[in-house]
């Protein structure tokens, strides 16, 4: 997905200490070079600052254009990575690997990134495409219900939006079972 051997991968302090020591671990036995970035989990850290600190982090490890982000969570960390990866060098690939539902169904595709702002979500950003999207089912098993549930309720508006066929299916097979 990218020439270069170095990746930072960036998440937060609720999916980290599950899944980075895995992916660090892979990267490394692929032959790269790992950075990783941990910023505390949640919304309210969606901001400047964090943003700024992540771009500082880039610019110490030495990432080149060559180089890629590696966006380890859900919505916030991927909207976060992505806009550090559009910016960051006027643009390096990052790639998303969501840990929700939510995230595989409709933060990590589409280009959506930002920070926010006092005033305001999403107000600073940009729309900038994922090199690729990896989702792995297995990594909602350590959802919340309710953040599952969330995204089962983006799935049905989707169904209800754009495809009747869908819907059916959905009142047909549970979405768990």
């Amino acid at each position: 997905l990218w020439k270069g051997r170095t990746a930072a991968v960036v998440s937060d302090t609720h999916v980290a200490p599950l899944y980075l020591d895995q992916v660090k671990a892979s990267l490394e036995g692929a032959g790269f070079q790992v950075h990783p970035f941990v910023f505390p989990a949640g919304e309210a850290h969606k901001n400047g600052a964090t943003y700024l600190n992540l771009l500082e982090f880039l610019a110490q490890a030495h990432l080149t254009r060559a180089d890629g982000l590696i966006a380890l969570g859900g919505g916030v960390v991927g909207d976060l990575t992505g806009f550090a990866a559009a910016t960051y060098l006027r643009g390096i690939s990052f790639l998303q690997v969501p840990t929700t539902l939510l995230a595989a169904v409709d933060a990590s595709v589409g280009g959506k990134t930002a920070v926010d702002l006092d005033h305001g979500k999403n107000q600073v950003g940009c729309f900038y495409q994922p090199s690729l999207v990896l989702c792995d089912p297995s990594l909602l098993n350590t959802l919340p219900e309710r953040e599952y549930r969330a995204g089962c309720a983006e799935i049905i508006k989707y169904a209800m939006l754009y495809s009747e066929d869908f819907l059916r299916e959905l009142e047909k097979t549970p979405v768990r079972e």
